[in-house]
């Protein structure tokens, strides 16, 4: 029954979103994970401090939402926008090409430049600024992000999320993480195929499939190379040999793109990426607003304005405004927009935290979780990405599933007589894979995409998400075979 009961949140979200609505879901989930955590015999001071932990965490996603709008609508308003819908018009005449090319190659750079949701809340508006379905647009990017943010931000979720807080040495670092990349990769050639079909049934049957498999090729083995060289910075660098040999190949050394529109999102990636590359700036940015011990339930959260991408978003969206002589911020529709983001977003984010914090007195739920998988015997290296794509879905970030489920994938690993590295690797893909159908992912990338409609994104990416899971489950229990 404590299984059952563990699950029972996670059962909500899933059906209620697939039936109700996302925000029906969230509700409904909220009232009954509220009740399973005093079930589970914890305190109200802990209630009012994981809601405290909620609200800090919903503000640092707001922050991000609200910059990109802010950015967004200034461009737009100023032509650049449509500008950019133009200038790879030259690049090849498909625009379904142009549509891949963007959706992994921006999707990868921006997630190994800032993490945090960015690729979500940039790249779906680009796309449908091309003429592409919004519902499209965003499940696409949220689907390829679930590679890309293995490495998340400059490898913060296998650095932070995993080597810090389980001992790694740099040797099993690197080895997880290029094993990780490899599955991830062959995972994601998989994957295509679902999203030429989604691409097939919202916009039109894919013309160039040899062409993009080719350019996802660009990406993949020279992010596989440096997943063992540079796993920091593997996607970053592999996204930008992927542009350049894209353009090689789609249009040859001759080969002519209006880059001026792009010079705001240029300059955005340079802000965000200057205080991973020089130390000092990352001190000097690095202090938090933090809240500690809130309502006396030994529960910390902090806000750190300063290393969220709202700041350099403010800063490009001003020096953009400036120059176009813009008459207009934009600020009401922004923060009109962002109050409704609100409403459904900070319940789903109280019930990951009522889940996390609710083990006071007895193991958690999310802790039964893992205990409930780690029961399963040689079948757990299957099932072992299920566990990062559940705390992925709960938690809303890649970092923080691999910090709340790798001590039990370890663990797990150890009573099972299994590699750990092997698990672990599995552990990081799913955490990414767990990004496609995140609810704090599709809500913020759908809202800033206008889109209300979060259920559609959620039943599309649900099947091809977790056909990924085992499809990484299966190549890990191939390895542990041969091996």
């Amino acid at each position: 029954m404590v299984y059952f009961l563990s699950l029972l949140p996670i059962l909500i979200l899933i059906i209620f979103s697939i039936t109700k609505g996302v925000k029906e879901a969230v509700m409904v989930g909220f009232a009954i994970t509220s009740v399973l955590f005093f079930y589970w015999e914890a305190s109200f001071s802990h209630f009012l401090g994981s809601m405290g932990v909620a609200f800090l965490t919903t503000v640092n996603i707001l922050m991000i939402v609200f910059g990109a709008l802010f950015l967004y609508n200034i461009m737009q308003g100023a032509g650049l926008i449509s500008q950019i819908s133009h200038s790879l018009d030259n690049l090849h005449p498909s625009k379904e090409i142009r549509f891949f090319l963007l959706a992994i190659c921006l999707t990868a750079f921006f997630e190994g430049v800032a993490g945090f949701g960015t690729p979500g809340a940039i790249v779906p508006l680009l796309l449908i600024a091309m003429g592409f379905n919004a519902v499209l647009s965003v499940a696409v990017v949220l689907l390829f992000d679930g590679l890309f943010a293995i490495f998340g931000a400059v490898g913060t979720p296998i650095i932070t999320g995993l080597q810090l807080p389980l001992g790694l040495t740099q040797a099993q670092v690197q080895q997880i993480g290029f094993t990780a990349a490899v599955i991830g990769v062959i995972v994601q050639f998989f994957i295509l195929f679902a999203i030429f079909r989604m691409f097939a049934q919202m916009q039109n049957p894919v013309q160039h499939k040899g062409k993009i498999l080719l350019l996802f090729t660009f990406f993949a083995l020279p992010f596989c190379l440096f997943a063992w060289l540079v796993p920091d910075l593997a996607t970053v660098l592999a996204a930008l040999v992927m542009l350049i040999l894209s353009i090689f190949y789609l249009k040859g050394a001759e080969g002519k793109i209006n880059l001026r529109p792009w010079l705001p999102y240029g300059i955005l990636a340079i802000l965000l990426l200057l205080p991973k590359l020089f130390n000092p700036l990352n001190r000097w940015i690095g202090w938090d607003l933090a809240f500690s011990d809130m309502f006396a339930s030994g529960l910390n959260a902090s806000i750190r304005p300063l290393q969220s991408p709202l700041i350099p978003f403010i800063i490009v969206g001003i020096g953009v405004a400036l120059y176009k002589k813009s008459k207009s911020f934009y600020l009401v529709e922004s923060s009109v927009k962002l109050w409704k983001v609100f409403v459904v977003l900070f319940p789903s984010v109280a019930i990951a935290q009522l889940m996390i914090n609710s083990g006071v007195q007895q193991p958690s739920m999310v802790d039964n979780i893992a205990d409930l998988l780690s029961n399963l015997g040689n079948g757990y290296t299957l099932l072992s990405p299920l566990l990062g794509i559940i705390g992925a879905f709960i938690t809303g970030s890649t970092t923080i599933s691999n910090v709340v489920f790798g001590p039990s994938q370890l663990e797990a690993a150890r009573l099972l007589n299994l590699d750990p590295n092997l698990i672990l690797s599995l552990q990081l893909n799913g955490a990414g894979i767990g990004n496609a159908i995140c609810l704090f992912n599709i809500i913020a990338a759908a809202s800033v995409a206008n889109l209300t409609n979060y259920k559609e994104v959620l039943v599309r990416n649900m099947a091809p998400a977790l056909l990924a899971g085992l499809i990484a489950g299966f190549l890990g229990w191939c390895i542990i075979e041969i091996l």
